[in-house]
């Protein structure tokens, strides 16, 4: 028995979430939030200044509801990648 479940574990494999080469060059087709307009320190992010556009080099798209409402750590111009260090908690 002890056998069977461990050949069964082998047979499984291992699990593994990191992204691969594949995936890695694809991510530059996908979508991710940008500035859409120029955003001074303090201003709110709103669905007017922040879209989901191509391409995949800023914060991912289920991250919009989370950003919309807070405010801006820094002078942000028109397409720049968002990232979380450039929103005030």
């Amino acid at each position: 028995m002890v056998e069977a479940v461990r050949d069964t574990e082998k047979s499984l494999g291992n699990i593994d979430y990191s992204l691969s080469d594949k995936a890695k060059k694809s991510r530059n087709f996908s979508r991710s939030l940008y500035v859409t307009k120029d955003i001074n320190v303090g201003d709110i992010f709103t669905e007017e200044n922040v879209r989901s556009i191509r391409p995949g080099f800023g914060l991912h798209p289920k991250y919009l509801k989370d950003i919309i409402g807070k405010k801006a750590s820094k002078n942000l111009k028109k397409g720049t990648p968002l990232n979380l260090k450039l929103i005030d908690n």
